[in-house]
């Protein structure tokens, strides 16, 4: 799988070879985002924001645009859904990250 986005600890890529490094690397990220996109059915890209947590993934964002939603998946805790915030921030593997939504729920801004 390939998320839209994605960040690896910088511990995960020592271990990598050169060659590795080079192609697709066979690994887990620590942190994913999705953002659905018009032909994305919700219930699909869900299961695979479970399969990212079920794989080893720390945190994962998965952003709906259409229903102005977030919902944020962490390893070992329920989804936490977030109607319409106005930026996801601050938390482990990505603390300090921050992203802000305003551009993602209302592109013609």
């Amino acid at each position: 799988m390939s998320p839209d986005a994605s960040w690896v600890e910088r511990s995960q890529l020592a271990r990598l070879t050169r060659e590795q490094k080079r192609k697709f690397p066979p690994l887990v990220p620590d942190f994913v985002i999705e953002l659905t996109s018009p032909s994305d059915r919700l219930p699909h890209v869900r299961k695979k924001m479970e399969a990212w947590i079920a794989n080893g993934v720390k945190l994962a964002w998965l952003l709906d645009a259409d229903r102005r939603t977030a919902y944020i998946y962490r390893l070992g805790r329920e989804v936490e859904k977030l109607n319409a915030p106005p930026k996801l921030k601050d938390e482990s593997p990505v603390a300090g990250f921050v992203l802000h939504l305003a551009e993602i729920w209302d592109p013609d801004l």
